[in-house]
């Protein structure tokens, strides 16, 4: 995340693929960690916690592929069509795999989103009503930074047997992985090729 960061300051292009390892979980920028969370104990599970420079809410990570766009202002086309472009890639990614996405830009949202896979949520992906996507974006002075996820395979049972009750049952019902979707098992260094080679054909 620390790099992320560093990218968006150095405000050149850029465009990062990469999964994660260990599991763990990203906190929106400056968002507090929620009240379940013993940091003792998750750390002894072996399971990582850091904050993420965008906003968002909290998103889940080791069963996923993450991307990072960089876009230098103020040249940059309007943030809504840049938000567009990593929605659309997203979708034509889950296309690959025989699946037919949907993207959300705008949602009525009155309070800040705690899970960003559980919640509404502008700039989101969806297979059959859940959410398989979420992005979220900062202004930095000289650039934007987009983040996102997308879930490739149901979350690590390390990281999901630490989670409450109550946000695992929400997961299921509200979102869905590509293999859950697709009925057959995706990888995510697969994903991550695939996502990287479309980034560099819409950069072309």
């Amino acid at each position: 995340m620390a790099f992320d960061e560093r990218l968006a300051l150095e405000a050149r292009p850029n465009v990062r693929v990469f999964t994660w390892n260990p599991p763990a979980i990203s906190l929106g920028f400056k968002q507090a960690p929620p009240a379940w969370l013993e940091e003792a104990r998750w750390r002894d599970a072996e399971l990582e916690l850091v904050e993420r420079p965008t906003g968002g809410g909290i998103a889940f990570h080791g069963s996923d592929v993450s991307i990072s766009v960089v876009v230098p202002r103020p040249s940059c086309p309007p943030i809504s069509s840049v938000m567009r472009v990593v929605c659309e890639s997203a979708k034509r990614l889950c296309g690959a795999y025989g699946l037919e996405a949907t993207s959300v830009f705008t949602v009525p949202q009155a309070e800040r989103v705690e899970y960003c896979l559980i919640q509404p949520s502008p700039y989101a992906v969806f297979l059959a009503g859940r959410k398989v996507a979420g992005f979220a974006l900062r202004r930095f002075p000289n650039s934007w930074l987009v983040q996102g996820s997308l879930l490739v395979r149901p979350l690590p049972a390390v990281l999901a047997e630490a989670l409450p009750r109550g946000v695992r049952a929400a997961l299921e019902e509200r979102a869905v992985s590509l293999s859950e979707a697709s009925g057959k098992w995706v990888d995510e260094a697969d994903v991550a090729q695939r996502w990287a080679q479309e980034w560099q054909e819409v950069l072309e």
